[in-house]
């Protein structure tokens, strides 16, 4: 899996993010890099809402 450099760069996520903005981060991520795989505990809360957890081919 390749790393986006210059994405991670621009959108650092701190330490005390809240559940909103780490979901929007992981979401965002999911769609610019494919250096590894959405936490589990992402894709249950997403799951959780009813959205849909993206893969890399459904962001193609």
């Amino acid at each position: 899996m390749k790393i986006n450099k210059a994405w991670h760069e621009a959108h650092k996520m701190s330490k005390d993010t809240t559940l909103e903005q780490r979901l929007d981060w992981h979401l965002n991520h999911a769609a610019n890099c494919t250096c590894r795989e959405m936490p589990e505990s992402i894709k249950r809360e997403l799951e959780a809402r009813g959205l849909t957890v993206p893969t890399p081919r459904s962001l193609r």
